[in-house]
């Protein structure tokens, strides 16, 4: 459990740096601009509320320039629930996350800091994903004609499980990988 401590604290230090990003958004004016690093800031979010264990995080995803998902979007809107499946056997990350629409249309991947974090709560039963939801869309037209991908955030809703809790599904999962190998 002591490993899983630290992705969990890692994990909130990621939800916080996400909630720095939008506190940096208020205080930078409406003209500043610096491509790749400032741009849709106030769409951040982070926020860990301890007492129900519970994690919000709105983030940017990637690879949105691959597979045809840039055009993807264009059937896409915001408030539209996303799946978001966990992706053990991607040949990039073997923490991935990949998400698409509810149809199954592929839309891209969380973050890799997110995903690294993430993955093994999530594989020990320590942590769930309860709710995915597009949040801001920016699709190729309203871009830049120099654009050359689509921008979509995605808001997370994670729910955390104490140890107890978490070692007893952790349990039951390897009593299920065991059984399902016999």
């Amino acid at each position: 459990m002591q490993d899983l401590l630290t992705y969990k604290e890692e994990l909130i230090k990621l939800t916080a740096a996400y909630n720095k990003k939008l506190e940096l958004s208020r205080e930078v004016g409406p003209d500043h601009y610096d491509p790749g690093m400032m741009e849709n800031l106030d769409q951040y979010k982070g926020v860990y509320d301890e007492a129900i264990k519970q994690i919000v995080i709105r983030c940017e995803l990637k690879g949105l320039r691959y597979d045809n998902r840039t055009a993807n979007l264009e059937a896409m809107a915001v408030g539209d629930d996303v799946s978001v499946v966990r992706d053990a056997n991607n040949m990039f990350n073997s923490n991935n996350f990949s998400v698409s629409s509810v149809s199954g249309t592929s839309l891209g991947y969380l973050p890799a800091e997110l995903c690294n974090a993430l993955a093994p709560l999530y594989d020990a039963g320590c942590a769930s994903i309860i709710s995915s939801v597009i949040t801001y869309i920016e699709k190729i037209g309203q871009r830049s004609r120099y654009a050359k991908q689509g921008v979509l955030f995605v808001e997370l809703i994670i729910k955390l499980r104490g140890k107890s809790e978490c070692r007893k599904i952790s349990e039951r999962m390897h009593l299920h990988s065991f059984f399902t190998l016999i």
